[in-house]
């Protein structure tokens, strides 16, 4: 049987809404050959962008996931250059200060000493480096144990923070031995004035493990120009008159 409808005008028939829809999807026949291929290029035309609509989803849906991929790999990134950050800020604070006590090490310190010094001859103005030893530190920590030896450690290194302007700069040498750098010295504040105010601070007895120690420290100074023209110099002569004041048993000496 024959699967097309032939249109006929002025023709009109009554159906049963069943064979209506059958006749609906049956497909009209062409009055002309031109109709008809009309009619087939427009269906390619149409399997064609359905085609493409599909690659088009397709690519769209990859595209997204390719989006996501990327967002979770950047978000990757991202937190490993934060914890790498992080581990250089860590790496780098640990290379220049104190494990125990938090101070700054030598390195940090001798490197800041150079800067005062070139800013000291720019400006014309002294620089003082303190050399600090603590008296009788040895018997305490035999006496009272290491873990006591350390507690007092870092009570002296927060009593000399305590002593300091904002331009100065305390650092544990190593052992029981801290040095100072005094950014500024001038008329208003003498060298001997700071070691007056830290042998003060550092008189006062403090409590370890449960028993008061008397801490006491003989300290030296040295001063750019006058007691030397490199941080070498400085460091050699404030040490030498740190071993002066102790052996004379005196708290203050300044070379």
């Amino acid at each position: 049987m024959d699967n097309r409808i032939k249109v006929q005008q002025h023709k009109y028939t009554v159906v049963s809404p069943i064979v209506a829809q059958r006749w609906l999807s049956q497909t009209p026949a062409c009055e002309t050959d031109s109709e008809c291929c009309q009619l087939n290029q427009s269906r390619a035309e149409l399997a064609a962008l359905e085609r493409a609509l599909a690659i088009s989803q397709q690519q769209l849906a990859d595209a997204r996931r390719q989006i996501e991929s990327l967002n979770a790999t950047r978000k990757t990134l991202e937190q490993q250059l934060l914890e790498s950050n992080e581990n250089y800020r860590q790496a780098l604070h640990c290379a220049h200060h104190d494990e125990l006590t938090g101070l700054p090490n030598r390195v940090l310190l001798l490197d800041r000493l150079q800067q005062a010094m070139a800013q000291a001859d720019r400006q014309q103005r002294p620089v003082a480096l303190l050399f600090i030893d603590l008296d009788e530190f040895k018997n305490i920590n035999d006496e009272l144990g290491h873990a006591a030896g350390d507690q007092l450690l870092k009570e002296v290194a927060e009593r000399l923070s305590a002593c300091l302007r904002c331009g100065d700069t305390a650092c544990r040498y190593g052992g029981d031995e801290f040095l100072v750098l005094l950014g500024e010295v001038d008329a208003d504040r003498s060298v001997a004035a700071v070691i007056e105010k830290i042998q003060s601070q550092l008189a006062e007895t403090c409590s370890i493990k449960g028993k008061p120690v008397a801490i006491s420290a003989s300290i030296g100074a040295a001063i750019y120009h006058h007691d030397g023209q490199s941080s070498l110099d400085l460091l050699n002569r404030a040490d030498s008159a740190m071993y002066r004041a102790k052996k004379l048993k005196l708290s203050q000496t300044i070379n």
